[in-house]
């Protein structure tokens, strides 16, 4: 039930954090918000933070449930290059020399998917296709837990090309909260978009 319980954890904690987000901009009837914009701004930031904490929590159990021959939703196995006898000798076979696993990233993940399962298994196929979205997530949440020049930059980068604009000084509170252009509905915010994007690849994982 690893993989299961991974889509279902996952899952969970996006609904809790949609929960923050929801009340951070909570309106009284007047249409005013009930929160200041700076509190709006801190409970949505970190709760983005959270959200991609959740999606590499959820790709690191999976790696690593497929590697103890774990079976997918749907009852898969992949055909793998590595025999750990439990999940942390998995993980200690994963990080080998580093001090860790870069698990936010996914060109990383699909280089070791490679080494570890026959053509990568699904993380190659179902990460290369999300895989700029994940790099600009990466961006984001890089700009929401420490400002410099360095992240603003790459932010603005970022969110010029989102948005299809010149965008000069934006945070990372109003490039997710912007309706994103890309999406099909019309209504859809830049972080609506992601989240939508997470689950269907998360459900593609799971399922194997």
């Amino acid at each position: 039930m690893g993989l299961v319980q991974n889509l279902t954890d996952f899952r969970a904690s996006i609904t809790e954090l949609n929960q923050h987000i929801s009340f951070a901009h909570q309106k009284y009837s007047s249409g005013s918000y009930k929160h200041q914009s700076k509190l709006r701004e801190f409970i949505a930031e970190s709760a983005f933070l959270r959200i991609y904490v959740a999606w590499e929590t959820f790709v690191e159990k999976c790696f690593i449930d497929y590697l103890i021959n774990e079976e997918s939703i749907n009852h898969n196995r992949p055909a793998k290059w590595a025999m750990p006898i439990d999940a942390k000798h998995a993980n200690d076979i994963i990080i080998g020399n580093q001090k860790h696993m870069d698990w936010s990233n996914p060109e990383t993940v699909r280089k070791i998917s490679k080494i570890f399962f026959h053509q990568g298994y699904v993380f190659d196929s179902s990460l290369s296709s999300i895989n700029s979205d994940l790099m600009d997530m990466k961006t984001i949440r890089n700009s929401a837990a420490h400002i410099s020049s360095s992240t603003t930059s790459k932010l603005d980068g970022v969110a010029s090309r989102i948005l299809a604009i010149s965008a000069t000084n934006y945070s990372a509170y109003r490039l997710l909260f912007s309706i994103d252009p890309r999406s099909l509905s019309l209504a859809k915010t830049v972080l609506e978009r992601y989240l939508d994007i997470l689950d269907v690849t998360a459900e593609q994982i799971a399922n194997g």
